[in-house]
């Protein structure tokens, strides 16, 4: 997630805008689980929805076992919908959710950004945003 990113606090969800793909691996990923963590405590949401033009996974499986281990270091306890679309997703992506989840984060990938809401069961009427 080396990208910028706009981040909006709905009344029962956080929804964060990626400009260019998503990265799970490396340094930037590390940072990137970090602020969302960071974001969720500050803003009191445990549901994210993350939207993104594409998804820069992991190299290998030893990166993706770090990066879902680093993920739920930061977002224990929360949900989070990953939403690429046209993206296909690799092996080693799904092992990286897979890692995640094992530790306590309640992590999906989606193609389109209304079932990725449904997934998380939240309100997405046009006066939910409060934006920031």
């Amino acid at each position: 997630m080396g990208s910028l990113f706009e981040h909006t606090v709905h009344p029962t969800y956080l929804r964060l805008n990626y400009q260019d793909s998503l990265a799970i691996s490396d340094e930037s990923g590390r940072d990137a689980w970090t602020a969302v963590g960071r974001l969720c405590e500050e803003s009191g949401r445990a549901k994210v929805l993350i939207e993104t033009p594409g998804i820069d996974g992991p190299p290998d499986t030893m990166s993706a076992f770090e990066s879902g281990r680093v993920l739920s270091e930061h977002t224990m306890g929360l949900s989070i919908a990953i939403c690429c679309v046209g993206e296909r997703l690799d092996e080693l992506t799904m092992f990286f959710k897979t890692v995640a989840q094992n530790r306590g984060v309640r992590l999906e990938f989606f193609f389109d950004s209304e079932s990725a809401r449904q997934w998380l069961d939240v309100d997405t009427g046009e006066n939910a945003a409060v934006n920031r």
